[in-house]
């Protein structure tokens, strides 16, 4: 018999998953499939659900946010797991299933993954560590990690803008140097993006030419010095109004070494990686082209 792996967070978003679990069994089973399940403990436990993954398992699904499909690809590509990955966005953000068109509604999230829509799609590598989605650097790479975990659950979304309002006193722009494949830039930024899809923090529209396929990473680094620039900077980034800005820089390309430049520690700087807090500077980014097979609602 065919075996699906659920690995869930209950704790995420608004602790709804656990309540649709014989839902998720119902259907699986009447499609034929033996469910074995791992219910997460504790914080960073998720690795224990990819234990004894034998041949006849067809399809692992990780029940929960950003932050815990970031922690299931990271030990699935470095234990080299190639089975197809399922996302039931369970989490408080969920950029990465929304650009997959996953459905957040469980029952037809459960039937969309049942329709077994396979394809594979690029995966980032930054400092030894891998992202699904996004690598984040300057203003916006301390705020999630920082955010109160119950603030998060009940307010959603809006706790992350909440929380970027009370980092924008202290912001400054950070001279970077980012060295492609092919250029190097010096250049004064609030913050930046390397995309793997379009949408990051809620921002649906990001990188307008992004896609998990096609080898290539979308760059968006915000460089005004102006701070009273900064919101309308922001909301051209959520209204895709971005592209001719020209206090935007946008690149794509499939490496990126990014330092920051004398005068500011690069140790006191770190990055946030699909939600999570991810390496200090400087940077070493790389791209592993359709290195995971995942589950999509995309044709």
């Amino acid at each position: 018999m065919k075996t699906a792996k659920l690995i869930y967070n209950p704790y995420a978003g608004t602790k709804t998953f656990p309540n649709y679990l014989d839902s998720f069994l119902k259907k699986f089973q009447s499609a034929g499939y033996n469910v074995d399940i791992y219910r997460s403990m504790k914080e960073n436990d998720l690795d224990k659900g990819l234990e004894k993954i034998n041949d006849s398992c067809k399809m692992i699904v990780i029940a929960g946010g950003d932050g815990s499909v970031n922690e299931i690809v990271n030990n699935m590509m470095k234990k080299k797991i190639d089975i197809p990955l399922g996302i039931i966005p369970s989490g408080t953000i969920n950029d990465f299933a929304s650009f997959l068109n996953i459905p957040e509604h469980y029952e037809r999230c459960f039937d969309t993954l049942l329709n077994y829509n396979v394809q594979k799609i690029d995966i980032g590598e930054v400092n030894n560590r891998f992202f699904i989605n996004v690598c984040v650097g300057g203003l916006f790479s301390s705020i999630s990690h920082n955010i109160d975990i119950n603030l998060k659950n009940s307010l959603g979304k809006l706790a992350y803008y909440i929380n970027g309002l009370k980092e924008i006193p202290k912001i400054q722009a950070i001279p970077f140097k980012i060295k492609t494949s092919n250029q190097t830039i010096k250049e004064n930024l609030f913050m930046f993006f390397v995309l793997n899809s379009k949408r990051a923090g809620g921002f649906q529209h990001l990188a307008k030419f992004a896609s998990v396929n096609d080898g290539m990473f979308d760059f968006i680094g915000v460089k005004t010095n102006q701070l009273y620039r900064l919101p309308t900077l922001l909301l051209n980034l959520m209204n895709k109004e971005h592209f001719s800005n020209k206090n935007l820089l946008y690149i794509q390309d499939n490496k990126f070494e990014i330092k920051i430049k004398d005068g500011f520690k690069d140790n006191e700087y770190h990055s946030n990686i699909d939600g999570e807090k991810g390496p200090n500077f400087p940077l070493n980014i790389k791209l592993h082209h359709k290195a995971l097979k995942i589950i999509t609602n995309i044709k």
